[in-house]
Order: C-alpha cells, then sequence, then structure tokens
C-alpha cells in the first residue's frame, strides 16, 4: 500500500479526495458570496478621450527633435494640470453638475502612455452619458488652458498645441463591478480556503485510517480489514445470517492470514481486545468464531468481558451463568456452555458481573480453564476488555497462545493503538497481528457478493461448508 505519511502527496490526494464535497462547497459559497456583494454594487462606467501635445516652434529637424522632447518633459506638469479647478471648475459649469472640483477629480484618471506626448483622460462615474461628456469636456477644456499659460513665441502664439484625436464615447457596459471576473475570484478563493481546511482537518486527524497507518503504529501486521456493514451493526449471530456476504468473506481471509500467522507455533487460544470501549472487539471475537467453527473446527468463545459483556447479546441468550459460575465452581462448564445451533461452536458467555472482575481473570482457575479447553476445542476465542480502561486484557494475556488487537478506522487514535500495544507486550502477550474494523469499503471496486438465495444460505451453513479461497 502507499505511504500516507502526513503531507505526502499520496496524504495529500486521499484528503482532497476525502473532503472534496467540502472544497467545492466553499468554492460555490466563495463564488455565490462574491457574485452577491458584486450584483449589489452601484455600476460604474468608463469613458477615455485622448489628446496630443505638440511643439508649435521649430522648423528644422533638430528644432523639431528640441521641442518634441521639450513637450515630453512637460507632460506631467499637463496631467497635473487636467485635474485642477482652473480646468474641472468650467467644466461642472458646462455640464451643471452639482459637485465640487475636489470631488470631481476622484472620478478622474490621467494617463500617459510611457515616451509619448499623449495624454488620456478616463472619467468614471454612474452614467455612461455623462461619462463620455465628462472626458470629452475635460479633454476640450484642458487644450484651452494649456493654450493659455503657455509660454508665447515671437508673434505672441503659443509654444505647445493640443489637438484631440480620440474622443470618449458612450460606453455599452459597466467598467466594475466585473460580476464573473469577482465570482471567478471567489470561486477561487473560496476553493483555497476549502483546500486549507481540508488538510488542516486532515493533519489534526490522528485516527488509523487505514492498513498502513495501523501497521506503523502498531508495529504488528495487519491480519484483516473489517468494513462497515449494516449487517455486523446488529448483534444478530453476525456472518451467520449472510454466510456468502461481504464481511462473512472478509473474516475468511482473516481467518485465512491466522492461519500463515500461526506458523511458527500451534495457535489455539486466541485474544481479542482492543485499546478502548465501541472499537469493535466483540464483533470481531464473534464472528471471528463463526468463522472458525465454518470448517468444522471445535470452537468456543469466551466472553471474558465481565465488566461490560456483549457475547450473549449477538446469540439471544441470557448470560446468568457463564464463565464466573464455572469459575466460582458455582455451575460445571458443560452445564454453562451453549452450543451454537447446529454446529460446532459453543459459546460461554460471561456468567455475571461479579465484584472483583481483575482478580477472578488473573486467577489459577481461568488459566486452568483455558488449559482444559484447549485440549478439547481446536481453537479458543476469548473476548477480553479493552486495554487503556481496565488491566483484565494485561492480566489474561499470559495465558493464551497470542493475542489479535483490534482498531476502529473510524474512532481509534493513533497514540491510543501504540499505547495499548506496548502494554500487552510489556504484560508478556504475544500480538500475532491487528485487524482494522468499520474500515471505508471502496464503492469503486463495485460489489461482488450479491443477495444470498435461501438454497445456497443453507448449504453455506452446513459445517464444513467453508472454505478459505476466495469466491470466484
Amino acid at each position: 500500500m502507499a505511504e500516507t505519511t502526513p503531507w505526502s502527496g499520496h496524504w495529500l490526494l486521499n484528503a482532497l479526495r476525502k473532503f472534496w464535497w467540502g472544497i467545492a462547497a466553499c468554492a460555490v459559497v466563495g463564488g455565490a458570496a462574491a457574485f452577491g456583494v458584486s450584483a449589489l454594487e452601484t455600476p460604474q462606467y468608463q469613458s477615455t478621450s485622448s489628446l496630443y501635445f505638440a511643439l508649435n516652434q521649430g522648423a528644422s529637424a533638430s528644432d523639431l527633435n528640441q521641442g518634441s522632447t521639450y513637450t515630453q518633459n512637460q507632460m506631467l506638469s499637463i496631467a497635473q494640470l487636467a485635474t485642477t479647478s482652473r480646468v474641472l471648475e468650467p467644466v461642472i459649469q458646462d455640464l451643471g453638475i452639482d459637485t465640487t472640483p475636489r470631488d470631481l477629480a476622484r472620478s478622474v484618471d490621467v494617463t500617459i502612455p510611457q515616451d509619448t506626448v499623449i495624454l488620456r483622460i478616463t472619467s468614471t462615474t454612474t452614467n455612461a452619458e455623462r461619462a463620455a461628456a465628462l472626458s470629452n469636456a475635460i479633454a476640450a477644456e484642458l487644450a484651452e488652458v494649456v493654450l493659455e499659460i503657455s509660454p508665447k513665441g515671437a508673434a505672441g502664439a503659443p509654444t505647445i498645441a493640443a489637438e484631440t484625436i480620440d474622443k470618449a464615447v458612450v460606453p455599452t457596459s459597466q467598467s466594475s463591478p466585473n460580476k464573473p471576473r469577482d465570482a471567478l475570484v471567489g470561486l477561487l478563493i473560496g476553493g483555497i480556503l476549502g483546500i486549507a481546511v481540508a488538510l488542516i482537518i486532515s493533519a489534526a486527524d490522528t485516527r488509523v485510517r487505514n492498513e498502513d497507518i495501523l501497521a506503523r503504529v502498531s508495529g504488528t501486521p495487519v491480519l484483516g480489514v473489517v468494513t462497515r456493514a449494516p449487517l455486523l451493526s446488529h448483534r444478530a449471530a453476525g456472518i451467520a445470517q449472510e454466510p456468502l456476504g461481504r464481511s462473512a468473506e472478509e473474516f475468511r481471509r482473516l481467518r485465512s492470514a491466522l492461519t500463515y500467522a500461526n506458523v511458527g507455533s500451534r495457535v489455539s487460544t486466541l485474544l481479542v481486545t482492543s485499546s478502548s470501549p465501541g472499537e469493535g472487539k466483540s464483533t470481531v471475537a464473534v464472528n471471528l468464531a463463526l468463522t472458525l467453527a465454518d470448517l468444522n473446527h471445535r470452537v468456543l468463545l469466551i466472553d471474558a468481558d465481565l465488566r461490560r459483556p456483549q457475547v450473549h447479546a449477538f446469540f439471544g441468550i441470557e448470560d446468568a451463568v457463564g464463565l464466573t459460575s464455572v469459575l466460582l465452581k458455582m455451575h460445571d462448564f458443560d452445564t454453562a456452555k451453549y452450543p451454537f445451533r447446529s454446529s460446532t461452536l459453543d459459546v460461554l458467555p460471561s456468567g455475571g458481573t461479579p465484584p472483583n472482575p481483575a482478580e477472578i481473570l488473573a486467577s489459577r482457575a481461568l488459566a486452568d480453564l483455558l488449559e482444559e479447553s484447549a485440549s478439547r476445542y481446536d481453537f479458543v476465542v476469548v473476548d477480553a476488555p479493552p486495554v487503556l480502561n481496565v488491566a483484565d486484557a494485561s492480566l489474561l494475556a499470559p495465558s493464551v497462545d497470542g493475542v489479535l488487537f483490534v482498531a476502529d478506522a473510524t474512532k481509534t487514535s493513533r497514540p491510543n493503538a501504540a499505547k495499548a500495544i506496548k502494554l500487552l507486550e510489556g504484560a508478556g502477550a504475544r500480538v500475532l497481528g491487528s485487524i482494522l474494523n468499520r474500515a471505508r469499503h471502496d464503492k469503486k471496486s463495485g460489489e461482488y457478493y450479491g443477495p444470498v438465495s435461501p438454497v445456497r444460505a443453507a448449504s453455506a451453513e452446513k459445517p464444513g461448508s467453508g472454505s478459505d479461497a476466495p469466491v470466484g
């Protein structure tokens, strides 16, 4: 599996794919907000007129060149002159505008193209016709003022002449606000904010989301992945209700992985635990026991979670008599166990909550029971309490052949998983591997296992009908 270290390429792609809907929502909201604000603004119209300035005197090429240089040097001064009261006051009177030269100057922009003697006057108003009229009026008035104040030649004629080369025309569209542009900018800003939020949330998410993270955090092989399924969310004998479904096949793969994990030595007693409550350890224990019994193995499922027993609810049996009753010698083992239907699976419920669960689980009586059960059954699956909440699992771990650690992809944090594994190993447990529970199902792979017909289901429930080989 690809590496998913935070801020790696694969991690970034996963974060964006996971929160694509949030990013899209932020982008849409940003675009809509920008468009709405733009629509509420008063439309503005721009119109531009252009003036050309030249020196009236000079006959030779040298004179003309010097005149051109002189005119260019005067352009900045002429541009400043365009927004003075000397020019704008007559314009206000001619157009009948109710404003002052200072206020009118704010709506006028004068520019000079580089290294030219051309001056452009751009007026911005809320009325298209007024924008064109204002630019033309300022250009005409500026030309007259320049003629009046420019130096005079020998014959008394002005040395600088101004000529309008482009008259302002009435604009056909508003210059601002630009709704499409504003909406696009808002869309981009919203999308960027959405991406930033998605990355921050992903970086802050310390949950064990996939196999790669679980293997890295726990330091153990991932023996199986159990995806979220309605079948497993109801305590009704789990995969026994749908023996040919996706969940059943996932537990068969887990069963096969256990076979390879047991190559070094025989493992007959298995303890199933997790770091915290609600991570699905009881669901995994029940369905693993059912899967092992499918191969006609003699299997015993023991509910050793004496504080919050759950196994009895999966099989619809009472838990008044069970493990506690046997350990306290109130009932014998054969009386306390419950056979599951006609299979090779026996269930030993908790038998009630004693006042001292830890002492009972650490007793010699339990060790003897596990040893005797291992001689009578091919597999003994023990559902133990969570590691971090109580010490029960750590007390039980040395008495079994191997421990299976269950991590919930939706809630188990990486620090908790690492701490739980460390506590188990510190107690002398042999951690065979970990199981990722409630993982996200990849819908792109399609649903291979269709509805189960009554005939196929009945055939699959027969002892010995299971197989480790994948269907098809």
